[in-house]
């Protein structure tokens, strides 16, 4: 069992030793080498890379139609399904993104922006995704990467305090770890929310940090509420978080 958790371990650090790789995670994190665990045990640390047996795991992916869509952050709430609209204060929204993305930001200009132009439809407008982050390029929060998956959690327990369909995917995956696939997509935090699929030897595994998969395993045994620690200065439309 030594050798085979060396030979994990071996492979991530190779993996995480990749120029391009490296360069995409720095995107997301502030220090690439603190991802890599030191032992099998460390996979289960919510920030730390791992190995996770594929058989173990049940995926997600941003499309329609698929098994466990409603895990995915961007999944939407049907057209018409106001019991099950996600609810931050007096704003009705569809996609938990719109309020992540908010989040990130340290201008309620832009928060009714996103508000108004991104995430209400049946998909992103590239347009005006672009045009967003042109016109609040300055203003995202400076500790941003620090305190990313502390936002992440409180937009989980509140997608799944309002949302039936989202709890029904949840406890629906079983004691599997939910992983955010990665495999076929190149956008920088894949491998930090998310996992690809590698053979190793003959096993298949999920590679990545699948920091969100983490999270919705959490929030599973919880039963639907995650702790979290967010800054004083944290704000929502110019308002301190609720």
């Amino acid at each position: 069992m030594e050798v085979r958790e060396n030979k994990k371990i071996q492979y991530i650090k190779s993996r995480l030793s990749d120029v391009a790789l490296r360069k995409a995670l720095q995107k997301v994190v502030e220090n690439v080498d603190e991802l890599i665990p030191n032992s099998e045990e460390e996979f289960a640390c919510e920030q730390k890379f791992g190995l996770y047996e594929a058989q173990q795991c049940v995926t997600f992916v941003t499309k329609q139609g698929t098994d466990f869509y409603q895990l995915d952050n961007m999944a939407l709430v049907p057209k018409g399904d106001t019991d099950n609209n996600l609810r931050y204060g007096d704003f009705t929204f569809r996609q938990i993104e719109i309020l992540f993305m908010m989040g990130r930001m340290d201008n309620k200009e832009a928060h009714f922006w996103l508000r108004d132009n991104l995430f209400q439809g049946s998909r992103v407008d590239a347009r005006k995704k672009t045009e967003y982050k042109a016109k609040f390029r300055g203003d995202e929060r400076t500790d941003w990467k620090q305190i990313q998956v502390e936002w992440m959690k409180y937009c989980l327990n509140l997608k799944y305090s309002c949302n039936s369909l989202s709890r029904a995917d949840l406890f629906r995956s079983g004691g599997k770890l939910p992983v955010e696939d990665g495999t076929n997509t190149r956008y920088p935090s894949r491998l930090f929310w998310g996992a690809e699929l590698v053979e190793i030897d003959g096993m298949k595994y999920y590679f990545g940090c699948n920091v969100l998969g983490k999270l919705l395993a959490k929030l599973r045994e919880s039963k639907c509420k995650l702790t979290y620690t967010l800054p004083n200065d944290m704000h929502i439309f110019g308002e301190k978080v609720l």
